[in-house]
């Protein structure tokens, strides 16, 4: 195997790890000047943003349809004319879908604001990106077929940097200069999505005039690709490509009622406090995590689409993809799982009760950690074109979210949805995982050594953060400032550890030839 297909997968990772760790980390920080700015009422307008982004991310996905991983995938496929008229005929279907789910999320604002009218121009907002989207979603796409994560990745570092940018300064006039309302802020904080992906629509237009997506096999025969094409290769990404935000969208529209059901005497600001935190707030720090999977996965899919009849070069980059996903999103997830207090002040502030969010945070990681397996297997399976697979895994685990809910609400309160979230997640994770081993044995091919110093160095952050705690607990004042700067410590010790231990297993040596 050429040397330069060898090692596609860890420098695509890199790129679209640097892409979308920095892109979820200013999509992060933000959260920190803009809590300042907003003070005690910044949980009810974080509450307010996640309900609005819930909706926003189903009408997102239903607008996308899929396309930028069908678009990576035949993009991966097609060479020459093919390859150019089946993008002609995706830019058409993007513009097309765009305009239908923006116009549908416009009108359907009130009902599905639920009674709750803030919720009603904060949708109106997200209508213009949903707009955007679906276009910028096909430009990514080819990118990704052709592996050129770079220009993906700075497109995603861009659509962050506008959207932070207006974000703030808009908060800033609305609440210092016209001394305007919360409900406003959090309107333009949304419209910001749609200046983010306008820019970085015009960035990856320009990128793609200066070097055109070129074929590598010239004179190749011409295939015919049309649009019931393009929805048959779309279609199973849209539930696949979206399902994690579905676990969303059943906790909006039933966390409220059930917890009403089985908790009458907790006030209903309480429990909209509660889902703000568990919902929007913790979401977000998880997803940083997540986005390092979601990294691999995009990656691991035109790989697998190109050599889908090589079992070997399979077997090989499913291995690499689960040691990259490994070596990586398990100590973030232990990091999270131990200080997730300091996290959570430095970005949140100290507006809510330790004891509330601490075992939601930390159940999170777990849940973080079976996102990143499910998106990575996922992906392996539709560049396998082995979709129905992958959707009948996520139809069962999502059956058993519904049905888990309200037992885990009942048993546990405010931790029931999260718990109900892992064991669907555990549900996929086994039945995916369990067709891609017995047909390529990944598990018995994967390094036993390296893989079981990955997990000691994961569950030895895990003591040394816990002996950490013991301190923050005792000495350390709940401000953002001294929060930081026993983050900053406590966070040096646990990468020196780290490095020490994967230096002295060879894993960066493994990861390298990768």
């Amino acid at each position: 195997m050429p040397k330069k297909i060898n090692n596609q997968l860890t420098k695509g990772t890199a790129w679209l790890a640097f892409g979308n760790i920095t892109s979820r980390v200013l999509g992060a920080i933000y959260v920190i000047p803009w809590t300042i700015m907003l003070g005690s009422i910044s949980l009810q307008a974080n509450t307010l943003m996640g309900k609005g982004y819930n909706i926003y991310q189903f009408f997102l996905m239903l607008s996308t349809a899929g396309l930028p991983s069908a678009v990576a995938k035949l993009t991966a496929q097609l060479e020459d004319i093919s390859r150019k008229k089946f993008i002609k005929k995706a830019t058409n279907l993007s513009i097309l879908a765009g305009f239908i789910s923006s116009l549908l999320l416009w009108i359907l604002s009130p009902v599905l604001a639920m009674g709750d009218q803030n919720v009603i121009p904060v949708l109106h907002s997200l209508a213009f990106a949903v707009l955007l989207f679906p276009f910028l979603s096909v430009l990514r796409g080819q990118l990704q077929g052709q592996l050129r994560m770079s220009e993906i990745a700075i497109s995603d570092i861009i659509e962050q940097v506008i959207r932070v940018v207006y974000m703030l300064s808009s908060t800033y006039y609305i609440l210092y200069l016209q001394h305007g309302q919360w409900v406003s802020v959090v309107v333009q904080s949304t419209f910001a999505a749609f200046l983010g992906a306008l820019f970085a629509t015009i960035y990856l237009l320009i990128s793609i005039k200066k070097n055109p997506i070129v074929s590598n096999i010239i004179n190749q025969a011409e295939k015919n690709i049309d649009i019931k094409d393009i929805i048959q290769q779309a279609l199973p990404f849209v539930i696949i490509g979206g399902f994690l935000s579905s676990y969303q969208w059943i906790d909006q529209y039933t966390f409220h009622p059930l917890m009403k059901l089985f908790y009458p005497y907790i006030s209903n600001n309480q429990i909209e406090e509660i889902f703000g935190i568990f919902n929007f707030n913790i979401n977000k720090l998880v997803m940083i995590i997540v986005s390092l999977s979601v990294s691999i996965a995009s990656t691991v899919l035109p790989l697998v689409t190109k050599f889908r009849y090589d079992s070997e070069k399979i077997s090989k980059y499913i291995k690499q993809a689960y040691t990259l996903m490994t070596a990586v999103t398990l100590p973030a997830c232990a990091v999270l799982y131990t200080l997730g207090k300091p996290i959570y002040i430095i970005f949140y502030g100290n507006y809510a009760n330790d004891l509330e969010y601490m075992p939601m945070i930390q159940i999170s990681c777990l849940v973080a950690l079976f996102m990143g397996i499910t998106t990575v297997m996922s992906m392996v399976l539709q560049g396998l074109n082995k979709t129905t697979i992958a959707l009948r895994s996520i139809y069962i685990g999502l059956i058993g979210k519904i049905l888990l809910q309200p037992v885990f609400i009942l048993l546990t309160g405010e931790i029931g949805a999260i718990i109900a979230t892992l064991c669907s997640l555990v549900i996929i994770s086994i039945i995916m995982g369990k067709y891609i081993n017995s047909r390529f044995l990944v598990a018995n091919k994967i390094d036993k050594t390296m893989a079981n110093h990955i997990y000691f160095s994961s569950i030895l952050l895990i003591f040394v953060f816990n002996f950490c705690n013991f301190i923050i607990y005792k000495f350390v004042p709940t401000t953002r400032f001294s929060q930081a700067m026993y983050l900053a410590i406590t966070g040096c010790i646990g990468l020196i550890l780290i490095f020490i231990d994967y230096k002295k297993a060879h894993i960066w040596d493994v990861l390298r030839k990768q």
